[in-house]
Parts: structure tokens; C-alpha cells; sequence
């Protein structure tokens, strides 16, 4: 497994992170923000232990996955006609609040 692959996919998310005007979408890049800040943890304490990386390979790649869809619903709420803006907030809540918490669950569970 090669964890250079993940850094190089999240590389479009830090800089839409970096490049996002302030106040337009702060609570999703905020979030966007720290998720990926903890998964680039994950990948550099695995990447000095290539054992353990292997052991969390599926941990891994969901937490990927969730920063992807994330990000993709993101910047599908930014482009969304206004009537259906809702309806993509609450998929976004609904990820904030169950899936993007993994990634905090899988720091702390390589940390200990």
C-alpha cells in the first residue's frame, strides 16, 4: 500500500481549503480543514510503521473516502441552484456528524 497516493488525491482538498473565500462556507471548510489535518497525522505516524499500516488499510481507505465525498458535496453545494441548497446541507450535517468523527476515532485508535 502506498500512503503517497492519498496525499497526492488530498492535495485538491487543502487547496480548495486554502483558496476558499472566508465566510462563505466556513463550518465546511473548517471541517474539511481539520479532517484533513488528522489524516495527514494518520498517514505520517503509519508511514514510519509500514505493519501497522497495513493492519488499519481498510480504516484508511474510508477515511479517505469520506474526505472525498465531503469535499465533493462541498463544492456541490456551492454550485447548486439555491431551491436545492437544503437539501445538500443536510447530507452534509448528516456527514458531519457520523462519518467524518471516524477520522478522529482512527487517530486516536494509532495513537494509543
Amino acid at each position: 500500500m502506498d500512503l503517497r497516493h492519498y496525499v497526492r488525491e488530498n492535495q485538491q482538498v487543502i487547496e480548495f481549503v486554502q483558496n476558499s473565500t472566508p465566510g462563505v462556507l466556513d463550518k465546511y471548510i473548517g471541517t474539511l480543514d481539520y479532517a484533513t489535518a488528522r489524516f495527514n497525522t494518520i498517514l505520517l505516524t503509519l508511514s514510519q510503521d509500514t505493519l501497522q499500516a497495513d493492519e488499519h488499510r481498510y480504516e484508511i481507505d474510508e477515511c479517505f473516502a469520506v474526505i472525498q465525498n465531503f469535499y465533493t458535496d462541498t463544492k456541490r453545494y456551492l454550485t447548486w441552484p439555491y431551491f436545492l441548497k437544503p437539501i445538500m446541507a443536510v447530507k452534509l450535517h448528516w456527514s458531519g456528524v457520523t462519518q467524518i468523527p471516524k477520522i478522529k476515532f482512527l487517530l486516536e485508535k494509532i495513537n494509543n
